[in-house]
């Protein structure tokens, strides 16, 4: 296998491409494009936190009880901004959790850590009639039958509508302010670009909506029942930034933490630990761990182009200085998927391994 010499993507990655230097297109158009999330960080986080004290004059003024909705996972980013947000800046926190039925043991056990340890009220909802478990066993069938890198995130549909739960909240609850843990890193370039996007630049947009439903649409495993009402609130509530979401709440502002703050990943590990936070002991990741579906689509990704969202995000790392390309190298044990997680889902749902690996491999043999 290739890699980029300069980063870690390897030549398996749909689309890539290497100069006479091994040096691949990302990292050419990172640097010919400047760097994407080159900031003043001196002036984001004077406007962070003025934004914040405009909130809690707002708050205090209108006899509200709370600041700020932090919607957390369990998982690492979440956490550390509902402590941030609650220690360094004072802020009375709601947070809110989905109560995703395959959320991980260790996630749901750092959400109970993280609440008592800054006071927290928490917030827990969840979908009814099994919709969650429904869509994501249809969906998974589907692609087995027709599979394609871009419809893939079709069997997370169910749980994407998550932000019209916590716009939801956060006006019953009087705040004005939602606060995420999103980071610009996360979003997966081959995963975007198969979708119909282009990388971290068409996260969301018509054209990717289009493009995935072109191709759900031929396969008619994905009409189901289950899927209708998750497609619609999907597609008005998507990341918290869409239109319907903006003219329904008006007075609500949401705010990604890690778009104002840069991303300094150390510091993020060793103020977890010092509240009792944990990876789960059954991922060698403390990324997206909270939610063991991911091990499916590691799995998947692992099998149809050698890589998974771990080689994408430290190469993204590594162009912005974070971590070196021999550190990026020592942690690739970290996309390495727990079959046994693997098996357990897949037997839930009553898919064989031997039925992906199948569609895994048709996958391959048509790239």
């Amino acid at each position: 296998m290739k890699r980029c010499s300069r980063c870690i993507l390897p030549n398996t990655i749909p689309n890539i491409q290497f100069d006479a230097n091994g040096v691949c297109n990302h990292c050419i158009e990172f640097e010919r494009n400047s760097k994407p999330f080159n900031f003043d960080a001196e002036e984001r986080v004077k406007r962070f936190v003025e934004i914040i004290n405009e909130v809690k004059a707002k708050s205090l003024k209108k006899g509200s009880k709370y600041d700020v909705l932090v919607p957390v996972s369990g998982g690492r980013d979440s956490s550390y901004v509902a402590w941030e947000l609650a220690v360094e800046y004072k802020m009375r926190v709601v947070c809110i959790n989905y109560a995703n039925p395959y959320s991980s043991e260790q996630a749901i056990k750092n959400i109970e850590t993280l609440v008592k340890a800054i006071n927290a009220k928490l917030i827990r909802f969840s979908y009814p009639h099994r919709v969650h478990e429904r869509s994501f066993a249809a969906n998974l069938k589907a692609w087995s039958k027709k599979p394609d890198l871009g419809t893939l995130g079709l069997i997370c549909l169910a749980c994407k509508p998550m932000y019209m739960e916590f716009y939801k909240a956060a006006h019953k609850e009087k705040i004005d302010l939602i606060v995420d843990g999103a980071n610009i890193f996360e979003v997966t370039t081959f995963k975007m670009e198969a979708q119909g996007g282009a990388g971290t630049k068409s996260l969301l947009s018509l054209k990717t909506f289009s493009k995935v439903f072109s191709k759900a649409a031929k396969n008619l495993e994905y009409i189901k029942f289950c899927n209708i009402l998750p497609a619609i609130r999907t597609f008005l509530s998507l990341n918290g930034t869409t239109p319907f979401l903006k003219s329904r709440y008006p007075n609500i502002i949401k705010l990604g933490y890690f778009y104002f703050f840069p991303y300094n990943e150390m510091e993020i590990n060793e103020t977890l630990r010092n509240i009792g936070w944990k990876k789960a002991d059954d991922n060698n990741s403390p990324w997206r761990f909270d939610c063991e579906v991911d091990s499916i689509k590691n799995y998947i990704y692992q099998r149809t182009i050698s890589a998974t969202e771990k080689d994408d995000l430290f190469s993204k790392y590594i162009r912005e200085g974070i971590m070196t390309r021999e550190q990026a190298f020592k942690r690739l044990n970290e996309g390495e998927v727990n079959s046994e997680i693997v098996d357990k889902i897949l037997g839930a749902i009553g898919l064989k391994s031997a039925q992906l690996d199948e569609a895994c491999a048709k996958l391959k043999g048509n790239k």
